[in-house]
């Protein structure tokens, strides 16, 4: 067995850096009917595939029971340890999260490799709003909960709800439901608060007039070693210019133009020197903004009209993902989604053999033997006339057992 010890995309930044190019490229009245065909076409096809839900396509995992017993056998080794004083009471609690964690991911990974047709598979992981954490508890084995206090219960609940609870495992899952409903009861008043104290601070922010006349900006370059250029397009994009740009005696572009992607990418093309552009911080005025320290409105992509209120609007921008973070963490319903390394277990019992060369002899942080491989490590598994190659990944621990043997030279 070995964990890796290495550590997503952005969805919602690509789609509105999708929507701003469309919007530059065919206009606002175009990107809307573009938009509007795009919902209807993912309204059809969803109608065409009428993906339902039924109890006889939430298929169980074979390899559930043998796991369930391997790490029943972990805790009792663990509850032995604890009993002869090996193992301090707070470091069996944290042992024993990680054993059912670990089994829990690994139930988890089998889940994926369901059939692809499978509806469950396909809504899972359709990129939609349901996650694999949701079926997991359908199908997999709903694992550590949380109690009142939002600690882990060391207690798993190993069953299902397809297979359905018993009455200590419905009673142990009451404690971290009920605390989530009850958190998101309290939280979205606590969110919708927050929202109406940012608007509140920032609803004097108009857009009155076009410029205040001062010549001050702030200076960015992506050529100091410390920026790269992915971000200093994302810095100069709908700014505007408060310098005029010379490539040697040749005027690129003049003060107060705004700032597209065209223009940024001559900027890169012919590294221009550091770039002076406008920002609100250098503005002279206190109570209100100018158009030119504002840049394009995201809206229609052109400069912002005058009579803006854009701190309402930068307000409500920021409380809206607020309110979404806060509710977040409780739509698993109360289960443990702390992270651990993740795991990998062999396919199964036998006699292993890899160079010795390529490993580092040491021991986890819970004192068990193991050996680090700092480079791909080839390791061929010997079980009853079978053979099993495995890759291990850099950066991971090898975690064995009885009965290993080393090989100088093997594939």
């Amino acid at each position: 067995m070995y964990h890796d010890t290495s550590s997503v995309d952005n969805k919602f930044a690509s789609t509105k850096k999708q929507n701003q190019r469309l919007i530059e490229n065919f206009g606002m009245t175009y990107t809307s009917h573009i938009l509007d065909q795009v919902k209807t076409l993912g309204f059809q096809q969803a109608t065409v595939a009428s993906i339902s839900l039924g109890i006889d396509v939430l298929l169980t995992i074979s390899s559930k029971g043998w796991l369930v017993q391997d790490a029943e056998q972990q805790s009792l080794l663990l509850e032995k340890h604890h009993y002869y004083g090996n193992v301090h009471a707070v470091e069996k609690l944290r042992q024993s999260i990680e054993i059912w964690y670990a089994t829990s991911e690994y139930l988890r990974q089998e889940m994926k490799m369901t059939s692809p047709f499978n509806p469950v598979h396909i809504m899972s992981f359709s990129g939609a709003r349901g996650n694999a954490s949701q079926v997991h508890q359908l199908v997999g084995m709903r694992g550590l909960m949380s109690d009142p206090q939002g600690q882990m219960i060391d207690l798993p609940i190993l069953s299902n709800l397809r297979e359905g609870l018993s009455l200590t495992e419905y009673i142990i899952s009451c404690y971290g439901t009920r605390k989530g409903v009850v958190d998101t009861t309290v939280r979205t008043s606590d969110a919708g608060y927050l929202t109406r104290r940012l608007v509140e601070v920032v609803q004097h922010i108009v857009v009155r007039r076009t410029d205040c006349g001062t010549a001050r900006g702030i200076s960015v370059s992506p050529w100091n070693g410390m920026m790269l250029e992915r971000i200093f397009s994302q810095t100069l994009i709908d700014r505007v210019l408060a310098d005029d740009i010379y490539m040697g005696p040749r005027c690129i572009t003049t003060r107060n133009q705004d700032i597209g992607i065209a223009l940024v990418n001559r900027f890169i093309t012919f590294r221009a020197q550091p770039i002076s552009i406008r920002t609100p911080f250098t503005c002279r005025s206190t109570s209100w903004i100018y158009r030119l320290f504002y840049g394009r409105s995201p809206t229609h992509g052109d400069l912002v009209e005058l009579g803006e209120t854009v701190g309402i609007i930068a307000g409500q921008s920021v409380g809206e993902p607020g309110t979404q973070l806060t509710l977040t963490i409780f739509h698993t319903g109360g289960v443990f989604t702390g992270g651990t390394a993740e795991h990998v277990r062999a396919p199964s019992n036998g006699k292993i053999k890899f160079n010795e060369d390529l490993v580092h002899p040491t021991r986890t942080r819970h004192g068990h033997p193991a050996f680090l491989c700092f480079i791909d490590l080839y390791v061929t598994i010997e079980s009853e006339d079978i053979l099993h190659n495995v890759t291990i990944p850099p950066k991971s621990f090898c975690v064995l057992k009885n009965d290993y043997c080393f090989e100088k030279h093997c594939c």
